[in-house]
């Protein structure tokens, strides 16, 4: 799985602790799936050391009706509590959810997000109309809480996905949550289901900082080949020169050549050519770069295509490094047999 996956699933592991991503980078090394693992049992912790109060809740919950219970809870329940009670609540009474958030303001919603238990999302989620969750999630993306918004995502109903992206204008910030959503069949899901011409602006904006870049190809990588190819010639058709460049530039800078390279791996081969045909990349220190990122994640279908349409030394470069893993491996298959 890629190395970027495995950082957002970092950042995750840090909100859920609520501590900077800075105090848990060393985990990393743990790879996407075992955070991911270590992330969920750390929140069914928390939540389930609360469930007894919870159970208690909820046999109240009948008693209040439900304007009350919202402008109560705007006016004195922390949004930690408020949070982390919901979604059992939720769960219990379902009925009762649409009524208690038609009366909550969009900031209070967004402030109570995180807080929740991301199994009940799974439960909740399906049964929220969109027009109670979108002024929420304009309220996330316009905070940058990707991670949040990205759990909502994930259990969606397609038409509830449809509408949520009509209704969300940013689509920088559409294209970051996207990018976080946590299973690739799901993203797959939700990628197929937008229209294409959606579909095209959310990519274009992935040239528009590193940072969308990374989110970008992130999500390329993680799609199935026939996929990616579709989506990648459409980023690789909006990047001029310089632009194409920049990306390369940003690329190496951001340790993100495996998801290039597996991207380059998918697209057709006017990408690959123009991938092929950038001063930047056949920089010997880059070239260096590209070779190293291939060996150490076998990234070499897409590194290879760019191989055919290059000439001189940096092709040879490649070839020969690419035959020297392949006897690698294959001493290293012998010796286990």
């Amino acid at each position: 799985m890629s190395d970027l996956v495995a950082r957002a699933q970092l950042i995750m592991l840090a909100e859920t602790l609520g501590v900077p991503p800075e105090r848990v980078r060393h985990l990393e090394r743990l790879g996407a799936e075992n955070l991911r693992s270590l992330r969920e049992r750390i929140s069914n912790l928390l939540f389930d050391e609360q469930s007894a109060t919870f159970a208690r809740m909820s046999r109240l919950a009948p008693l209040v009706p439900n304007g009350l219970v919202a402008r109560v809870s705007q006016a004195i329940v922390p949004p930690l509590v408020a949070g982390r009670a919901a979604g059992a609540l939720g769960v219990d009474h379902p009925g009762r959810a649409k009524g208690v958030l038609s009366d909550l303001s969009p900031q209070y919603m967004a402030d109570c997000a995180p807080f929740l238990d991301q199994r009940t999302v799974a439960v909740l989620a399906p049964n929220i109309p969109p027009a109670l969750l979108i002024p929420a999630a304009n309220e996330l993306m316009r905070r940058k809480a990707y991670v949040t918004a990205s759990w909502f995502l994930d259990y969606a109903t397609p038409e509830a996905l449809l509408d949520l992206e009509a209704g969300i204008p940013d689509k920088a910030g559409l294209l970051h949550t996207t990018s976080l959503v946590q299973s690739d069949e799901r993203l797959e899901q939700i990628v197929r289901l937008l229209p294409s011409e959606r579909l095209a602006v959310i990519v274009r904006t992935a040239v528009e900082s590193p940072e969308l870049l990374m989110a970008g190809l992130s999500l390329l990588a993680r799609l199935s080949p026939e996929l990616a190819a579709d989506l990648g010639d459409i980023l690789f058709e909006h990047l001029d020169d310089d632009g194409l460049t920049e990306v390369l530039r940003t690329v190496v800078g951001q340790d993100a050549i495996p998801e290039l390279l597996t991207v380059a791996a998918a697209v057709r081969e006017d990408a690959v050519r123009r991938i092929a045909a950038d001063p930047f990349l056949t920089e010997p220190a880059t070239l260096e770069e590209f070779v190293d990122a291939a060996v150490e994640h076998d990234r070499w279908e897409g590194l290879l295509r760019v191989a055919e349409h290059l000439s001189g030394e940096a092709g040879r470069r490649i070839n020969r490094a690419a035959k020297s893993a392949a006897k690698s491996a294959g001493s290293s298959k012998a010796k286990a047999s």
